[in-house]
C-alpha cells in the first residue's frame, strides 16, 4: 500500500489528496455517498460485523486512480499542505469533505486509487450523532454551495 500510494503521488504531481472510498459529484446536499459515482473499496467493521463495501463499479480501466470530487476521512493522505477549515468544523463530520473541496479550488486532483487488495478496515462507531451532523452539514453547504452539484 505505502508502495502504491508514494508511486501514485510521484507519478501524478497534480494529484493533492488520496483517499479509499469517496464520490466523482457530491450533491447539493454535501452527503458525499449519496453523491453520484461512488467510487472506492473499504471493510467497515460496525457492531461486531465486518462488511464489505464495494463502490467500484468499473470506473477504473486501466487507470491507476479514479479522480473523485471529494473522499471519506477514513483514509486521507496528502502530497500538498493545505490548510483545514478549522475555522468551520472541530468535530468528526464534513472535514473530510471540506478538506477534499480546499484540493479542489486549490487546482488538485482528489483520488481513489484502484485497489487490487482492500487498505483499510473502518470502525465507523457504533453511534450516530444526527444533531450535529446536520449542523455541520448545513455550514458545509453554505460555504461549498458555489462547487456541488444540482440535485
Amino acid at each position: 500500500m505505502f508502495y502504491t500510494l508514494i508511486s501514485l503521488f510521484k507519478d501524478n504531481e497534480k494529484l493533492g489528496l488520496i483517499g479509499v472510498a469517496g464520490a466523482q459529484f457530491l450533491p447539493s446536499n454535501g452527503i458525499w455517498w449519496e453523491g453520484k459515482n461512488l467510487v472506492g473499496k473499504v471493510i467497515e467493521y460496525r457492531r461486531r460485523n465486518y462488511q464489505l463495501l464495494n463502490l467500484d463499479q468499473g470506473f477504473y480501466g486501466s487507470q491507476s486512480f479514479m479522480s473523485v470530487q471529494a473522499i471519506d476521512g477514513l483514509f486521507m493522505a496528502t502530497q500538498y499542505d493545505i490548510p483545514w477549515r478549522e475555522d468551520l468544523f472541530q468535530g468528526f463530520h464534513f472535514y473530510d469533505v471540506s478538506q477534499s473541496l480546499e484540493f479542489q479550488r486549490a487546482g488538485y486532483l482528489i483520488g481513489i486509487p484502484n485497489q487490487s487488495n482492500l487498505w483499510c478496515i473502518h470502525y465507523n462507531g457504533d453511534e450516530f450523532d444526527a444533531d450535529t451532523y446536520e449542523k455541520d452539514r448545513k455550514v458545509f453547504v453554505e460555504q461549498y454551495k458555489d462547487i456541488l452539484s444540482p440535485s
